[in-house]
């Protein structure tokens, strides 16, 4: 699954341009590499979301979301490292 409809899917982004912009910018990394908005990510992936207002996010891709996923269960989807 591309990284960049994972992050949608799962509402840790808003918005899928705002998912490719933020991975094209460098905010993501996966597995602690840079990773592009077409970088295909698995279940066992950590996934890291550096915001500069914020500190980093990290957090293991638990299951592919190959579509939205219905509001209140993201934690099906992945789960919180920090």
């Amino acid at each position: 699954m591309r990284l960049d409809l994972f992050l949608k899917n799962t509402r840790l982004v808003k918005r899928r341009s705002s998912a490719r912009n933020f991975a094209r910018g460098g905010g993501v990394l996966v597995n602690g590499h840079p990773a592009k908005p077409g970088k295909d990510v698995k279940a066992g992936d950590v996934v890291t979301l550096l915001d500069m207002d914020e500190p980093p996010r990290h957090v293991e891709i638990v299951a592919e979301a190959g579509k939205p996923v219905p509001k209140g269960r993201e934690a099906d989807f992945f789960r919180m490292l920090d």
